[in-house]
């Protein structure tokens, strides 16, 4: 009769499995970061592109997306009776001290006719009430600024409240229509700055370009962790095994002497 043999698996079978399962888990974890990196870098060049292209003289009026971040030139008059507020916004200054407080949003109606929301840009918390901080320019004026379509709010972000004049995100339709005006582009325009040092408040020229990008240092760390695993993985079998060898030895060494 011919004898049947068995797989033998090694005696730390389980700890190696599951060893390995956490390095695939580790190491798909950096990848994944490796490609949320270059999809953060494709953004952040994106914005810079477009703020360097020449300014637009005509206001969009369909898919903002498709010029997000655009410079926008528009001759027109803002409405200083409306005056809308975004809360939890910074300021840095040139020192590198930050500060919270609110983005001043505005109508703006063009001259030819069409409305866009404009942000202002900051002001500290306590120079909220429009007599603490400056106007908006009286009669026609011609402003610069850059293309903002709404964003999706995040799940942890309150819901806008425009009984209360708290706005957490900025969507336009809302805004105009709190304000008793309809037809307002798909869009905010965030004001550029004149040339030269701004003295007062609001701050224009509040736009972020650059975005928080740690991925590398993300996925560094997976990839590190993934590799020390192994290698502590490797250490702990290699000591178990000289273990089990030992003991083996002075088994036959004590049956040799008996």
């Amino acid at each position: 009769m011919q004898g049947s043999s068995a797989v033998q698996l090694p005696k730390n079978w389980p700890l190696f499995l599951t060893a390995g399962i956490a390095v695939l888990i580790l190491v798909a974890l950096g990848t994944w970061q490796l490609q949320r990196l270059t999809w953060k870098q494709g953004l952040i060049e994106a914005r810079r592109t477009a703020v360097a292209d020449a300014p637009l003289t005509v206001a969009p009026t369909g898919d903002a997306a498709a010029v997000a971040f655009r410079r926008l030139r528009l001759t027109g008059r803002f409405d200083p009776q409306q005056e809308f507020y975004l809360t939890g916004q910074t300021y840095t200054d040139s020192r590198g001290m930050s500060q919270s407080g609110w983005h001043i949003i505005v109508p703006f109606h063009t001259s030819d006719g069409a409305l866009v929301m404009v942000d202002r840009g900051f002001v500290p918390f306590d120079l909220k009430d429009p007599t603490h901080h400056e106007p908006p320019p009286q009669g026609t004026v011609t402003i610069d600024g850059l293309i903002r379509p709404p964003a999706a709010p995040g799940w942890l972000v309150p819901a806008n409240d425009p009984v209360k004049n708290m706005w957490f995100t900025p969507d336009p339709a809302a805004l105009a229509q709190a304000a008793g005006l309809s037809n307002a582009l798909p869009f905010t325009l965030d004001l550029l700055p004149a040339p030269g040092p701004q003295q007062g408040w609001p701050r224009a020229g509040q736009t972020r370009l650059d975005l928080p990008n740690n991925h590398l240092q993300y996925a560094l760390t997976w990839y590190s962790l993934a590799g020390v695993l192994i290698v502590v993985t490797g250490l702990f079998a290699r000591s178990r095994r000289i273990g089990a060898l030992t003991a083996h030895a002075r088994d036959m060494q004590a049956k040799g002497q008996q």
